[in-house]
């Protein structure tokens, strides 16, 4: 039967469906951009008014921020139940179950480190506004990125939400390591998007299209192997040659933004230089929606040809576990850069799901990303939570002492003549002038051999006292015993110790990885898995047994940061109690694939 247009009705009926998926499963995305940019325009409009003496927007914005990610987190969650699997914009963006869920996490993420930006925005006394623009822009980039489903989406969706971040990591002006980490940042970034890129254009040559369903199709059930290939072939070999060169820069690039051996060099110095709230922001939401668009390439589009890149990413998993786990055992002044050597090792678990080309790989590999996401947010929480309540001339030196040379002589020395190196003693008479003056030239040379560029460095930058070393979880059982709780099981979830969140985490990639035929990777995960449980287990140590009788006096956890510690906490210790609710929530996300 026709309509009065001349078309069926199941015509109109299907075009009334893709309007309303258009209009309303795009709806989270599309609110978050015109609600950004709405933001944008109010924090210019205030900020340069002359009749209001250029306030400070970023407190405000912050808050309206919040407010825009709830109802955005609202909207997400409201998709699942409204809206089954659709593609829109020509098939360049999928929302099926594994991109909505992802989403969800993404917002969530987000919403957790604003929340953790509150209090060192303002004691930092960073009144840029920009910051909330460059966190919206990179979660919508990062949204969008998990939902495309070809080359030419995925590349300008990458490029949204790394370009913010560059901005993101260089915002503390004053501070010349964050200028550091957003120069180095960006060079590096920049690096990979241009191999992505390249590789994305060797598989348009070799293959004519750049959806990844096609592409995946294309290659289903066809041999690959150079050496097989005769001339004149439906797959000639300069085309597969293309097409495997495409391959390799493509992981190549996705492995930059992993932070995965070969290519995490980035990663320590960017971690460290960054501001804390950005640096939990790295580690989860970008590194979350590369690892969910990474996943999507390698089990739609290369998963026929599993064998030309499976041993590339068994190889890099291995390094990555190796490679972080030594790197984070010679870290013992700085914890950022330890958590940077953490991220990448944990990067190498990570791959271990997707080398394993299976379903459980899969199904481990989002368990433990969603419990890592959780471990981060809490460790980068606890970092801000370190803040001495002594000023920077007191506390430099104690945040900047060396730990290899802090034996019995040197520290007693150090500290009885720690109040005469910053405030030099007045001679009392001309008498003793000499020998004052010559004790203090001594002091400083003695100090000069006992601190090194970067840990001065690091003080220098520290203008409010933020403790970031290592050697401050000394007797903060005594001084904050729930905070010392919430440090051990912290990092004992961390080590994979039973029975918390990440012991159950690493279990199912272990698993998983055995089922796919990699014992030699899980054997060199297990045996990287105890050897680093040595730098964790330590931060342990020197929080309740280290026998130190200097005492560091901490300020008061703010509200906003107890609810975060608190809640994320009760996540790692009873994960275990009832995982059933979780791992079915992953397992109907990873099963569309």
């Amino acid at each position: 039967m026709f309509t009065s247009t001349g078309t069926t009705a199941a015509e109109t009926a299907i075009t009334q469906q893709f309007n309303w998926f258009f209009f309303g499963g795009n709806l989270p995305e599309w609110f978050l951009l015109f609600a950004l940019v709405a933001l944008l325009m109010h924090g210019v409009w205030f900020s340069t008014s002359p009749f209001l003496n250029y306030p400070s927007m970023v407190t405000n914005t912050l808050h309206h921020s919040l407010f825009i990610l709830t109802i955005t987190l609202w909207l997400v969650s409201a998709r699942f139940e409204s809206f089954p699997s659709f593609l829109l914009f020509r098939s360049n963006l999928i929302y099926d179950d594994f991109s909505m869920k992802v989403s969800f996490l993404l917002v969530l993420a987000t919403i957790i480190c604003l929340i953790m930006s509150i209090t060192y925005l303002a004691k930092e006394k960073i009144n840029l506004f920009e910051y909330v623009i460059f966190t919206l822009l990179s979660c919508l980039g990062g949204c969008w990125l998990v939902a495309s489903y070809d080359f030419f989406t995925m590349y300008l969706t990458i490029e949204l939400l790394s370009l913010p971040l560059y901005g993101l990591a260089s915002i503390k002006s004053r501070s010349l390591l964050s200028t550091e980490a957003g120069l180095k940042y960006f060079i590096l970034g920049a690096f990979s998007s241009g191999v992505f890129l390249f590789g994305v254009s060797l598989i348009y040559l070799a293959t004519g299209s750049l959806s990844f369903s096609e592409i995946g199709q294309l290659f289903a059930g066809v041999n690959v192997d150079l050496f097989s290939v005769t001339e004149g072939s439906a797959h000639s070999l300069s085309y597969i040659a293309a097409f495997l060169m495409g391959m390799l820069l493509v992981i190549i690039g996705l492995l930059f933004k992993l932070t995965a051996v070969p290519f995490h060099m980035w990663a320590p110095d960017v971690y460290e230089g960054a501001p804390t709230p950005v640096t939990a922001y790295f580690s989860t939401v970008p590194k979350l929606a590369v690892f969910a668009v990474t996943v999507r390439i390698f089990y739609v589009t290369f998963f026929d040809i599993s064998l030309e890149w499976q041993k590339a990413i068994t190889l890099c998993a291995i390094g990555s576990m190796i490679l972080g786990t030594l790197g984070a055992m010679v870290q013992k002044l700085d914890l950022k850069r330890l958590l940077a050597y953490s991220a990448i090792g944990n990067a190498g678990y990570m791959l271990l799901g997707i080398s394993a080309g299976n379903l459980e790989g899969l199904q481990g590999l989002l368990l433990f990303a969603v419990i890592y996401l959780v471990m981060s947010i809490n460790a980068f929480a606890t970092i801000l939570t370190l803040r001495s309540s002594i000023s920077t001339a007191e506390g430099l030196s104690q945040s900047t002492f060396h730990w290899e040379q802090d034996h019995s002589n040197a520290r007693a020395l150090f500290y009885q003549n720690n109040n005469e190196v910053v405030a030099p003693l007045q001679p009392q008479t001309s008498a003793n002038a000499l020998q004052l003056e010559q004790r203090s030239l001594d002091q400083e040379a003695w100090l000069q051999g006992a601190y090194i560029p970067r840990q001065l460095a690091l003080g220098s930058q520290n203008s409010l006292g933020n403790l970031k070393g290592i050697l401050q979880f000394r007797t903060i059982s005594k001084t904050n015993p729930l905070l010392a709780i919430t440090i051990a099981f912290m990092f004992f979830s961390m080590a994979g110790v039973p029975p918390l969140a990440g012991f159950l985490g690493k279990m199912y990639l272990f698993f998983a990885a055995v089922n796919g035929g990699l014992y030699l990777a899980v054997f060199v995960a297990i045996i990287t898995n105890v050897i680093g449980s040595f730098y964790y287990i330590r931060c342990i140590k020197l929080a309740y047994f280290d026998g130190s009788k200097e005492w560091t006096s901490l300020e008061s956890p703010s509200a906003s940061l107890s609810i975060v510690l608190g809640a994320s906490i009760l996540f790692l210790s009873f994960f275990f109690l009832y995982p059933s609710t979780a791992i079915l929530w992953i397992s109907n996300a990873a099963a569309v694939l």
